[in-house]
């Protein structure tokens, strides 16, 4: 029997709605730039700029905003005016003051797994604003503890589990990333359950997992206290 000690959760598109709010304004980038390149042309400069500069900016709103200004500098040959750039901070500035939107059955899940198990937010991006999210949304008694990181790589699912009183062996890991939330638990020996999003960024791409018996896969939010019940069963 396995002693399953903590549930973790990513937070962006898997407790709430968060990518919605990047495609709307990728999707107005491209229309303002109309006049230079199409629109689906212009949103893959601001694509590919975003990975580019994923390792200075990290992950969020205002590297989004800063990739927005430099793609609009590169599509006009530096003939961007300062109007532009004031539209571009103000399109980054409303994606920082959106609504939180939970996802269906987040609540109920987490208020059903926090009577069996400690809970942790695990989450990627900008620190200030990852603080207003979880705040905001109404969810942050149900954890243990809310840990916001650069990045998300097995040694820091160790780091986090250890501090908790757990280890990666007795962690399972949910989120809508396989490459982010799921394969870097199972690498450091967790397990990993995926809750599929319709939207996924393309960094975000990666691979299912096979052959192991970590890996577990589900409709909903809801599956995710079917797995932990599963795993000490």
């Amino acid at each position: 029997m396995s002693e399953l000690k903590l549930v973790a959760f990513d937070a962006d598109d898997t407790l709430w709605h968060n990518l919605i709010h990047f495609e709307k304004t990728e999707a107005e980038f491209g229309k303002m730039f109309a006049d230079y390149l199409p629109v689906a042309e212009a949103t893959k400069v601001l694509t590919e700029m975003e990975k580019r500069n994923i390792g200075l900016y990290g992950f969020g709103v205002k590297g989004f905003t800063l990739s927005m200004i430099e793609s609009a500098i590169n599509i006009t040959g530096g003939k961007i005016d300062g109007g532009t750039i004031t539209k571009l901070m103000d399109m980054g500035r409303a994606m920082l003051d959106h609504e939180i939107e939970l996802l269906p059955y987040a609540e109920e899940t987490l208020s059903a797994l926090a009577q069996e198990f400690k809970l942790l937010l695990i989450t990627k991006g900008d620190l200030h604003h990852q603080e207003r999210k979880v705040l905001a949304s109404g969810l942050a008694h149900y954890f243990e503890g809310v840990e916001i990181v650069s990045d998300k790589k097995p040694a820091t699912y160790e780091k986090i589990c250890k501090r908790y009183g757990g280890s990666t062996a007795t962690t399972l890991m949910a989120g809508n990333s396989i490459r982010s939330d799921v394969l870097p638990m199972i690498t450091a020996g967790g397990y990993g359950c995926y809750v599929p999003f319709p939207i996924l960024w393309d960094h975000e791409h990666e691979e299912v997992p096979k052959e192991t018996s970590r890996y577990f896969e589900v409709e909903d939010l809801r599956g995710v206290a079917d797995v932990a019940r599963k795993i000490i069963a």
